[in-house]
């Protein structure tokens, strides 16, 4: 299917023409291309975003055509960022997609949280999710972070640009880094219908924070459980001793 110049309209028409010239304008950096990436990437895409930036040093294996629905059969073994491009551009031809095939790392997340306006978290370990927050943080810009496993998901989102005093991700799962790797990090496999549906949360984060409209998840967590039908929004405790956003911003 390719880009409607008159889809686009529609979408203007419901967000108003200030947050359809934001989506255009606004660079994404979307950090990992698996199962949240693949779907945030084209969701986003389709809203109308010309301007994203795709991290990840993952290669397409077989295990990931159930749920990755950027990738096919005949992507196996490529890179997945550059799949992921080509893919977004068949949609859009008219949009910008830098790619770096790498992981996200100490020497190179200040660079490429730089780049961008707007941080999507869609990483499967909470070893990157740690970093893109304090980098997040440190630098004042808007993080929308996520995780899914088996049924079950969390959207979280920390407008770091705003002047008040807001929590971060560490106030939600502090911690030493190995028990939360066992807390946080999915195990076995994941439904696509789960996947959709939490990365559908994590765009919707994008446009109410950048239109104004609706309630946005600041200050909150929403827990997803799709094989119930639930979904939980819990209030978000800033921590006093927090080592990321209750110190002065480090490097």
């Amino acid at each position: 299917m390719q880009f409607s110049s008159a889809g686009n309209g529609a979408i203007t028409q419901l967000l108003g023409e200030e947050a359809q010239k934001l989506l255009k304008e606004l660079r994404f950096l979307i950090v990992g291309l698996g199962g949240l990436g693949s779907f945030v990437a084209t969701e986003l895409v389709y809203l109308g975003a010309q301007k994203l930036i795709l991290v990840d040093n993952d290669r397409v294996s077989r295990s990931n055509l159930n749920r990755q629905i950027l990738y096919g059969i005949h992507d196996v073994g490529k890179s997945k960022v550059l799949v992921a491009s080509r893919r977004l551009k068949e949609i859009n031809p008219f949009i910008s997609v830098e790619t770096f095939d790498t992981k996200l790392t100490k020497m190179n997340a200040n660079y490429l949280v730089d780049k961008a306006d707007v941080v999507i978290d869609c990483s499967d370990n909470f070893e990157t999710k740690r970093l893109l927050n304090r980098v997040c943080f440190n630098k004042r810009k808007m993080l929308i972070s996520g995780a899914v496993g088996s049924w079950e998901g969390w959207v979280a989102s920390f407008p770091f640009y705003k002047d008040e005093d807001v929590s971060c991700l560490e106030c939600l799962f502090p911690g030493d880094l190995e028990t939360l790797k066992e807390i946080t990090e999915p195990a076995g496999q994941t439904l696509v219908t789960t996947v959709g549906a939490v990365a559908t949360f994590q765009v919707n984060e994008v446009i109410k924070l950048i239109s104004g409209q609706g309630e946005n998840l600041e200050g909150k967590t929403l827990i997803i459980d799709t094989k119930t039908n639930q979904c939980a929004v819990v209030k978000l405790t800033k921590n006093p001793q927090c080592p990321v956003c209750s110190s002065s911003p480090s490097e």
